[in-house]
Formats: C-alpha cells, structure tokens, sequence
C-alpha cells in the first residue's frame, strides 16, 4: 500500500505534494526479505533495490587512503544567516584553529586551512563545512546542509573520520523528472536541466467533443503521449547510469507519469519516486520534495542495513561479528561489507596500525608487518571498511541490535579470529 507524505512548497503559493513510493523486497541479508524496523510516519518509504548495498557510502573518504598523514580534520558550523554571521564564523575558526596548533598541527597545514576558510564565500542560510587537510594540502573541503552539533578539530594519523561522516551524511545522487505532454524537463544529478521530447511532432490533445473521425485522431494523440513518455525515459535511463542516481522523483499529472514508468528501464522504475503536484512542476520548484525523498531513502538504507546485521546475527554462519577485535581481524581480510557504529557507544579504544590502510589491530602482534601508527578504533576501522569498498551506517541507541563495543559488522564471507 502506496505511503504518502504532504509538503506545501511553490513560487506562486502553496500546492499539495504527495510523495509515492511502493515497498520492496531487498535481498541484503542473502536472500531474507528485508523487513523495516521502525514503521512510524515517514520511516521505510523508500525501496530496496535488489544486489544494492545499504549504508553510507564511503567515496568521500577513500581518496584520503593515498595519503599518509597526519591530517588535521575540521568539522565546523557555517551558517551565514545574520547581519554577524561572517564575525562568528570567524571566531568559530579562530578555535578550532588553536585546537589544532595545540595538537601539533604544523604550520604549512594551518595555513592553508585559513585560506579555505576565511577565502571561501560562505553559502546562505544554515550549513556545516568539513575540512581535512596535511602537509600544507587540503584534501576535502565540502558544504553540508545541515551544520554540526559542535565544532571539532583533530590532528591524528588518520583523519577523524566518524564526526566527519556524520556531518556528511549520506550521498543520494538524484535525477529529477517534471513530465508534461510533450515530453519534460529533466535534471541530471549534476544538476544540468535540459527538455526532452520526440523528434517526431504530433498532437497532443484530444478533441473535446465526439465526432466523425474523431477515435482516430485520439489514437494519433495517444501515440504522440507515449512517444514523447519514451523519448523522456531513454534519457532519463541514461542519466540514472552515467550519474550512479539512488533516487529518481518524478512529477506531473497521474497519466504522464504512468506514461514515463511503463517506458522507464527496471533499474529506473526501482528507484522512483512520484510526485502528486497541483502547482508549478518544473524540477527546481519541488527541491523541498525532492530533499524529503532523499532523507526517505538514506533512512531506509539504514534501516535495512541495520536489518540485515539482525538477521545475519540471528545465523551460525558467521556472517555477523561485533567488538572491536574481531572488526579488525574482518577488516584485516577485507571482509566486511558492511560496519554498523553507533557513535554514542564506541570506546576510546586505540588500534595499531600498518601501513596499508587494512592494516589494523588490537595489537603490534596482530599485524604481518611492524606498526607504524595508532588511532581511535573507530576512526581506524572506518578507514579500513572503506579501503575495502565496504559501506559505514551510523547506529542509534533504540535500534533493536546489540553491538559490542558500539560497532558490528555484516561479513562478505566468514573469518577466524587469527586471520
């Protein structure tokens, strides 16, 4: 049964919004249908797509594996939304900064942090900016849309990762669609808006009286619709490819979108979402909807991930491990698809390190080469599991999951505890 959710938003006034989604089998857990945890308003509304992992994907980060440190990593509120947000945000910096200087974040560092921050124009509105940087380089500087709790600045061997993912959030590539009879406007996930429609001109509606010859002319006009529907999802299929999207919204009236779902490719109708709009339908007048969707999808990836754990936990097949230990020795062997941490239970339990990002353990004696550094478990295996290709989710303290340690992990195949 189709889940509905209602936004006003608009240019010229408010208009009803209804966001569709139907429920999905995923197969995340080897097979198990994947069953919400959580069936409030607003939870488990998007689909699983089948042979699709769940969790946070770890993109972001895994450029940081080719460096070898120390990084300086900063987490910090940009909101520019009063006549002195430029002077508190300055402040802001002014700290973290002096955070860093105190850890022993070198010179060349510090400095080009300063130039990223206070060179930089800062976004309108409420937003959050992370930064990491080493040896006089920044390598990720990006905006978020919602600002951190707090503020951190770290300087370590590795970058202070869960903070980091955390104000990240995760990616959902979007491709939007607002249909019309003639075809539609579509936005790529780079954000490009272009119109697409046939080649071949017809018309477009129907007589409104009946008459003589009149159910031809309606056939015409039904074979105009449709392939305008199919020259809108050929390129909209080809977006969701090239953009690796996660979400596709469309919008219109009930029939142009029907139209555009029976020609859209299965991996494109998967992840579709539809919107019930009575006002304007142009792609960049229902980004509220489009943000809601989104949020929509990255909650289920959670939910489902956090699932699969359950179920895979409720197995002998080890396919479930939980603590830090038996993490490391998984991340040793690659063999973690999955970690799930909840940032509120995790230890300030430190790990040895190598130096291959996988090279992590509780101890010198665990590593097949000497260690080189150390680093906050959580930080340590996050790098690990992405090193690996593997993907992060973010726990909470009323999921129905134990994780010792605050962490657990969903295996690609099983691993010993020596390996």
């Amino acid at each position: 049964m189709p889940i509905v959710r209602t936004r006003g938003h608009g240019a010229s006034g408010r208009c009803r919004t209804a966001v569709r989604r139907r429920p999905a089998v995923d197969d995340a857990a080897g097979g198990t249908p994947a069953r919400a945890t959580d069936r409030r308003a607003g939870a488990g509304l998007a689909r699983g797509v089948p042979g699709r992992r769940h969790g946070m994907r770890t993109d972001v980060i895994r450029p940081l594996n080719d460096r070898t440190g120390p990084f300086a990593t900063v987490v910090m509120d940009a909101t520019h939304d009063t006549a002195t947000a430029t002077e508190q945000y300055r402040l802001r910096w002014r700290d973290l900064r002096e955070r860093l200087a105190d850890a022993g974040a070198d010179d060349a560092t510090l400095a080009v942090l300063d130039d990223a921050v206070t060179g930089a124009d800062a976004p309108d509105g409420t937003a959050g900016r992370i930064l990491v940087a080493d040896a006089g380089r920044v390598l990720l500087d990006r905006h978020t849309e919602v600002p951190p709790e707090r503020g951190t600045a770290s300087w370590g061997a590795v970058p202070d990762l869960l903070p980091l993912l955390t104000a990240a959030g995760d990616d959902v590539p979007t491709v939007v669609v607002a249909v019309d009879r003639t075809g539609g406007r579509v936005r790529a996930v780079d954000g490009t808006v272009e119109a697409v429609g046939s080649d071949v001109p017809g018309p477009v509606h129907k007589a409104g009286t009946a008459g003589p010859g009149e159910g031809s002319a309606d056939a015409r006009v039904e074979e105009t619709l449709k392939r305008n529907a199919r020259a809108v999802a050929e390129r909209v299929d080809e977006l969701v490819r090239a953009g690796n999207a996660g979400l596709l919204v469309v919008a219109g009236d009930g029939p142009g979108r029907a139209r555009l779902r029976d020609e859209l490719a299965p991996a494109s109708a998967e992840i579709m979402a539809e919107v019930e709009n009575t006002g304007g339908t142009l792609p960049e007048q229902i980004d509220d909807t489009v943000r809601a969707a989104a949020d929509d999808v990255r909650e289920q990836r959670r939910i489902t991930a956090v699932t699969s754990y359950a179920t895979a936990s409720g197995r002998s097949d080890g396919l479930a491990v939980s603590g830090v230990a038996g993490i490391a020795a998984a991340a040793r062997a690659h063999a973690v698809e999955t970690l799930l941490v909840d940032p509120s239970a995790v230890p300030g339990t430190e790990l040895v390190l190598g130096a291959d990002p996988t090279a992590v353990a509780a101890t010198a004696a665990d590593l097949l080469d000497d260690p080189v550094a150390s680093a906050p478990a959580a930080d340590a295996l996050i790098r690990a599991v992405a090193a690996a290709d593997g993907v992060v989710v973010l726990a909470r303290q009323d999921d129905d999951v134990r994780l010792e340690d605050g962490i657990g992990a969903v295996l690609r195949f099983p691993v010993g505890p020596q390996s």
